[in-house]
């Protein structure tokens, strides 16, 4: 029954069904700050804007786990691996899944960022996207790419674009069914060395613009709180952070009055 309802639930809230859901944000401090991403610089840039990775010291790994609407058929789970490599760049591998056994989105990603002077960062990442679906269907398949690039305006200001899927790559020859094209575009900016703002608006081919905007607050010298808001839907965002020198764990909660409550966390190991 549950599974049922389920289903005709997915069928009535997504008519866009087809969305290409692991375009969302990544990370519990993403998430916080109300899903902006495009101009922070952290490990989970390796989902969000690969130019964020340029200058990254550490060989990093991460783990991170949505439950979304406290729905386990709705969890989007995500890992990465960064392997800076000084000068030269840094290198990245990405794995990606939304859904549960009967339907379910997929994406690896093979990227490269790069520094170009102390105020461009650019990064590139390859992808493979794979859906999944019952027995009764046959599986879809597609690569695409996506681009990033951040620079810094002043010490305290960087600016980040994004873009995802420029090609807008065609999925079902039968229907013209695509993935949609993401493109986001905002900025950070380092109010004291304690407080930070940062806010973007991004593009969806499927979807209406959605406009977001966050803070962060170093409450401790380890421990971080954050809050954030975004408008498609409205909705509200918190969540904090605790790091070492080795390890970082974020936790965050979203919500609206549609769908209700969200959890996210995430693990980065450095070594």
């Amino acid at each position: 029954m549950r599974r049922n309802l389920l289903t005709i639930g997915l069928c009535l809230f997504c008519t866009f069904c087809h969305a290409w859901e692991l375009g969302s944000p990544v990370g519990g401090r993403s998430s916080a700050v109300g899903d902006c991403s495009v101009a922070l610089r952290d490990f989970w840039s390796i989902h969000n804007n690969p130019a964020g990775l340029a200058g990254l010291d550490d060989i990093t790994f991460g783990l991170s786990y949505e439950n979304r609407f406290l729905m386990k058929e709705l969890s989007y789970m995500n890992a990465g691996l960064a392997l800076p490599e000084g000068k030269a760049g840094c290198f990245s591998l990405t794995l990606s899944r939304f859904g549960f056994s009967d339907f379910n989105e997929n994406k690896i990603g093979i990227g490269y960022a790069r520094s170009f002077g102390p105020h461009l960062k650019i990064g590139l990442q390859i992808d493979y996207l794979l859906f999944k679906f019952s027995n009764d269907y046959k599986n879809r398949n597609a690569f695409t790419f996506e681009l990033g690039v951040q620079s810094d305006m002043t010490e305290k200001i960087c600016v980040g674009a994004y873009i995802f899927n420029p090609v807008n790559v065609k999925i079902n020859s039968l229907n013209n069914e695509k993935i949609p094209i993401i493109f986001r575009i905002g900025l950070s900016y380092e109010i004291t060395k304690d407080f930070m703002t940062t806010a973007e608006a991004e593009y969806n081919s499927d979807k209406a613009l959605n406009y977001r905007i966050g803070l962060e607050y170093n409450v401790l010298k380890d421990f971080f709180i954050r809050a954030g808001v975004y408008t498609n839907p409205a909705t509200a965002c918190f969540g904090a952070g605790y790091s070492l020198n080795f390890f970082t764990i974020d936790i965050s909660a979203k919500m609206n009055q549609t769908t209700g409550v969200s959890l996210q966390g995430d693990f980065i190991f450095r070594l």
